[in-house]
């Protein structure tokens, strides 16, 4: 009886997404794009906290990289990596590491630290001449990625995906 009862208990904290794999164009793991926060969490889970921008405007975040933009309660915007996840990666407590970047695709391939060629076969988004930041998208999502580079003084400089965003543009 006590492992039932314990096993019950242990259910609902594994109410989150099961596949990791992101398709830019429906959403952000199975939360889809215009859903409701309710909505939103009803899919991901309760957020590890909440900002209030203002009384339209709220972000979600998810684990110490990921943050959810609900804006007028309709999902719009998603944000992996970046100065948040800098930040929060330096405190010594635990978020919910189910959205650890680290476990985050796309299309099967991981993205977030990974070099600009990775990164556009996993997008699958024609981005340009390898650069800073890049700013592409599809017919219904905005795309914005901010590269870091990495390389020796004096060697052809190669950049790996820091942060990227994801806006909803209907």
């Amino acid at each position: 009886m006590k492992n039932l009862i314990f096993l019950i208990l242990l259910l609902p904290s594994y109410g989150f997404a099961s596949n990791l794999d992101i398709d830019i164009n429906k959403g952000f793991l199975g939360a889809k794009w215009l859903s409701s926060q309710e909505e939103v969490e009803a899919v991901l889970g309760k957020p590890n906290g909440y900002y209030r921008i203002n009384k339209n405007r709220t972000l979600l975040f998810y684990g110490k990289s990921v943050s959810l933009l609900i804006s007028r309660n309709r999902f719009r915007e998603v944000h992996i990596g970046g100065d948040l996840s800098d930040a929060l990666s330096e405190l010594p407590t635990t978020f919910n590491t189910k959205y650890d970047v680290s476990n985050l695709t796309i299309d099967g391939k991981p993205f977030l630290r990974e070099r600009f060629e990775k990164v556009e076969e996993a997008l699958k988004i024609e981005l340009g001449v390898p650069s800073y930041s890049v700013s592409a998208g599809t017919d219904e999502v905005f795309v914005d990625l901010s590269f870091s580079g990495v390389g020796g003084y004096g060697s052809e400089n190669e950049f790996v995906l820091r942060k990227i965003s994801f806006a909803y543009q209907l």
